[in-house]
């Protein structure tokens, strides 16, 4: 949905945008949620060269676990990423910089009425082993020794602490949402700041409309529509984004569904920018997603628009993600 979620709860890691999001989310009585996701770029060039691995260019995994109460929830993160492709004279391997981020958030969320206040607390550790070699006949085993059992260098630099906030309006078909995750925060060894310009740089403000579940005799509807509409990190000219997503649902159950998603993604460099658009900035997003009892599966890509256009170089790329997960 073109990463859109600031006012949108889909999913049990939807505070994840907003912690406010967390109060919807308790409703649901989901307690324990397990995860797990891999994501590449797909780059026809390295096809075209013959070079080993050409399905691996940055590839990025990750798995977490949440558990959460009436009103808390704790979560442990894991994320393993490997960058910088080489394949200069590796004789059919691939070379890479690994990194793994390790997360610990703690969510609280309370609302009254059709209010709802959240907080985040973040604790975030970043390591690093260079190189990582990946063999073109030996991916699956090298990619799980390398990046397991490896030993990884702590980059005590990157270690970030940052407590974030989030507001929630929800009518039910109309939500809108504010959130920042700069409330406070500190780098490395560096004191907790406060900074209100922090706090702008990473303001998200987002909005989103859906159609009702069930009828009026209380009977499911056999399509459900949702959309969204988000404006992310306000203040900061190098991140700011607008997204924009839809996802038409078709429910077979209550907790049985199929979803068809799209979505549209473009930076902005200027505030004045911000509902100008500029295809060949933007990312267009497809999805498919099924919820199955306590399982959802989601596939994804993200294709910039020059794609479409016929304007695209050698080194453009298409972004493809799977997940699963799990919740109880």
């Amino acid at each position: 949905m073109g990463s859109a979620g600031v006012a949108l709860s889909t999913s049990p890691s939807s505070f994840f945008y907003n912690p406010a999001l967390l109060y919807a989310r308790v409703r649901e009585k989901s307690f324990f949620t397990l995860t797990g996701s891999y994501h590449d770029s797909i780059r026809a060039a390295n096809f075209h060269d013959h070079e080993p691995n050409p399905l691996m260019e940055n590839p990025f995994n990750h798995l977490s676990a949440t558990f959460s109460g009436s009103n808390v929830a704790l979560t442990l993160q894991n994320q393993i990423s490997l960058k910088d492709r080489d394949i200069e004279a590796l004789g059919g391997a691939t070379r890479f910089r690994g990194q793994t981020h390790t997360l610990l958030q703690l969510d609280w969320a309370i609302g009254r009425s059709v209010f709802a206040f959240g907080l985040s607390v973040k604790a975030l550790s970043v390591s690093e082993r260079n190189p990582i070699d990946i063999r073109n006949d030996r991916i699956l085993a090298d990619f799980i020794v390398q990046t397991s059992l490896g030993r990884f260098e702590l980059l005590e630099s990157k270690a970030l602490i940052s407590v974030g906030f989030g507001l929630l309006l929800d009518y039910d078909w109309f939500k809108m949402g504010i959130a920042s995750d700069r409330l406070a925060y500190a780098q490395g060894s560096d004191p907790l700041r406060v900074s209100a310009d922090e706090i702008y740089k990473a303001l998200d403000w987002g909005f989103s409309f859906s159609t009702p579940t069930y009828d009026s005799n209380n009977l499911l509807h056999l399509l459900k529509l949702q959309t969204a509409l988000d404006l992310v990190d306000l203040g900061s000219d190098l991140s700011r984004e607008l997204r924009i997503g839809f996802d038409l649902k078709l429910q077979l159950l209550p907790t049985w569904s199929v979803s068809l998603k799209s979505g549209y993604r473009e930076k902005k460099d200027l505030p004045s920018d911000l509902f100008k658009f500029d295809l060949t900035q933007g990312i267009h997003t497809l999805g498919l997603g099924a919820r199955l009892g306590a399982f959802t599966i989601d596939l994804a890509l993200e294709i910039p628009m020059e794609w479409y256009q016929g304007t695209t170089d050698a080194d453009s790329t298409v972004e493809g993600m799977l997940a699963i997960s799990f919740s109880l």
